[in-house]
């Protein structure tokens, strides 16, 4: 979830850093080259804002310890090292940065493949549909079903959660998760639940303590989910060995037990995050305050980011500069944009989305649909339209049932057959009267897909698994197949079809 209060939503960062965080979470960013925005594209600059690589690139990210950082160019991202040289080409619709020496990329219509820093293939995962990075030697993924699983570093499955959702990724040997009732608690690296979901938001943990939301109001608990701040605030975030507070408009801070250190006093603020100074927003300008809550630079700036060491960015007529705690430019304002990162100081979520079309995935399954030469375990003309709907939870007039797939295809099952006749109503018409008993002629299974791209390939697959688009298969089983831009079709019964006329299967555009 990133940043679990509310503060994360204000800002998207993504930071220019090199130390270790003083709250208990050592960075991997290295600061000795920041990334700013000259113009309409980026490069980076060194503490005295003099150029180190010009700006070339359609978007950049923060160097990590490992000597690399993300950019990119047009809709593709890689990564270059210190010099600006290409390591990694960009190649990539979406990539994380590097975690714990691994990053998460996908090329157009590709799957999630992990990669080391000289883009070596790790391995790739087919069969989910989002990837987070790693953290803790583990990685969440999520499948079409929104099953959510922890893999290790390998790529094999370490647990399952049946119902629970991850929320944050392993930090501190504990991850928090969101239960089928929208109530949140935290589970070890075993899968274990060792705090019971029971609140209305949660955070990561860090120097074993965790913000927690109850009801609207957040406190902090701590391993064993016991409550160390009681909830009292209106937002809270981690801060060394105190917390960045709200009290009804107001910012302040408070200490690990929750006294007020610092009263609510400012319109927003940003944690010192081991600085000696703290971003603090008065009227419509920024400032910064010291630890004591005194105002040390006067709130004058459009906007004001955390201090990184001794320097800080700062906006100001529309442009960004670095100034010293004293307050003063050392890189004059002059940039469109600049790049900074909560990653320095706490621990973030990276992740990517697959592209990948899984036709081998839905072969298989339309293979295990048809085993057997039946159609979902029925055998088709020994099955009545009544044990079609209990099979499918349908009502008394029901004959196709609609489920979902992934997130690329849904899919549509029918019942086709004679199941009404017509019988007189006693006078001088006809009434329809329903034949509960009656069998099956054959089983409509249509696939639907979300781009019609697909829809070919699909079609081409299904006709090789299945032995061609009109004809009996091996098992005694009797298919026939059409297709058009996002429908594949497949009919099959255990009895020849005579009712789909030959001139209307195979592919057409239309």
């Amino acid at each position: 979830m990133g940043v679990f209060t509310k503060f994360g939503a204000r800002l998207l960062l993504a930071l220019v850093l090199l130390c270790s965080c003083s709250i208990g979470y050592e960075s991997d960013i290295d600061y000795s080259l920041m990334p700013v925005k000259q113009g309409d594209k980026w490069g980076y600059i060194n503490v005295k804002g003099e150029y180190i690589i010009n700006p070339q690139f359609d978007g950049a990210n923060v160097f990590t310890d490992n000597g690399l950082a993300r950019v990119w160019v047009g809709d593709k991202c890689g990564f270059i090292n210190k010099k600006g040289e290409y390591v990694i080409a960009p190649q990539y619709s979406s990539a994380t940065e590097f975690f714990e020496g691994k990053a998460w990329t996908v090329k157009p219509k590709g799957a999630p493949v992990l990669i080391d820093t000289k883009g070596r293939s790790c391995f790739t995962l087919k069969n989910v549909r989002t990837v987070y990075n790693y953290s803790g030697g583990l990685a969440v993924v999520v499948d079409d079903n929104e099953m959510f699983r922890a893999i290790n570093t390998a790529g094999e499955t370490v647990f399952e959660l049946s119902g629970p959702a991850f929320v944050t990724n392993f930090v501190d040997g504990l991850a928090a998760v969101q239960n089928m009732d929208r109530l949140f608690g935290y589970v070890d690296k075993n899968g274990k639940a060792v705090i019971n979901s029971q609140f209305y938001g949660a955070d990561f943990f860090l120097n074993g303590k965790a913000i927690v939301r109850a009801d609207d109001m957040y406190g902090v608990v701590n391993k064993e989910g016991k409550y160390v701040i009681n909830p009292q605030f209106a937002e809270m975030q981690q801060d060394y060995n105190k917390f960045l507070i709200k009290i009804g408009e107001q910012y302040g801070w408070c200490d690990e037990r929750g006294k007020i250190i610092i009263n609510p006093q400012f319109e927003n603020a940003f944690p010192f995050f081991g600085a000696n100074l703290a971003a603090i927003k008065m009227g419509e300008q920024w400032g910064y305050v010291n630890k004591e809550g005194k105002i040390t630079v006067n709130p004058q700036f459009q906007f004001a980011l955390p201090f990184i060491g001794k320097v800080a960015w700062v906006k100001s007529a529309d442009k960004w500069g670095l100034i010293d705690e004293d307050g003063k430019f050392v890189v004059n304002p002059q940039f469109n944009d600049v790049l900074c990162s909560y990653r320095l100081f706490i621990p973030v979520r990276n992740y990517v989305v697959s592209e990948y079309f899984n036709v081998e995935g839905i072969i298989s399954w339309i293979n295990m649909m048809l085993d057997g030469n039946k159609v979902d375990g029925m055998t088709v003309t020994q099955t009545t339209i009544s044990g079609f709907r209990k099979k499918y939870n349908l009502g008394e007039k029901g004959v196709s049932v609609e489920k979902k797939y992934s997130r690329d295809m849904s899919y549509e099952i029918y019942a086709n057959g004679t199941f009404y006749e017509n019988v007189s109503d006693g006078w001088w018409g006809t009434t329809t009267k329903q034949l509960p008993n009656a069998r099956l002629d054959y089983v409509t299974i249509q696939l639907k897909l979300k781009d019609n791209e697909n829809t070919r390939p699909l079609y081409d697959a299904v006709i090789n698994a299945l032995g061609g688009n009109n004809g009996k298969r091996g098992s005694g089983q009797y298919v026939k197949v059409k297709a058009s831009p996002g429908i594949v079709t497949i009919y099959v019964s255990d009895k020849q079809i005579k009712d789909i006329l030959n001139d209307n299967l195979g592919w057409s555009n239309y």
